[in-house]
């Protein structure tokens, strides 16, 4: 299983950091498939990729560690492809999430850390 992980550290007023998330994910052609108050799963659910190929991502809110306008999210993308090659399409796709986390335009981006991916 092909799996991704990114931390960010975000600057946004609490109440809009929700739908923030939701937007983001959307832009990258995923659908929300379910999501409380601290987490969010989204999914391919159109593409011309296998089965084993499509992603999932799951974004944690951590809640308990908000202070004032800063929160700290944890992005996971994963597939069931295994990762044979590191350029892989759940990489592209991570990718993909991270970068629109990144240059969103609704918070200022204090901080990101990718996780290694396997």
């Amino acid at each position: 299983m092909a799996r991704y992980t990114q931390h960010f550290l975000v600057e946004i007023a609490p109440e809009n950091l929700h739908s923030t998330i939701i937007k983001t994910l959307e832009s990258c052609r995923l659908v929300i498939i379910y999501e409380t108050d601290d987490y969010v799963i989204a999914q391919e659910i159109e593409t011309n990729a296998s089965f084993a190929k499509m992603v999932t991502v799951e974004v944690l809110i951590h809640r308990s560690e908000i202070e004032g306008n800063q929160a700290k999210l944890t992005s996971v993308t994963k597939n069931a492809e295994l990762p044979l090659r590191i350029n892989n399409y759940c990489h592209g796709v991570s990718d993909r999430v991270s970068k629109a986390f990144c240059d969103s335009p609704e918070w200022k981006l204090l901080e990101v850390t990718s996780g290694t991916g396997y």
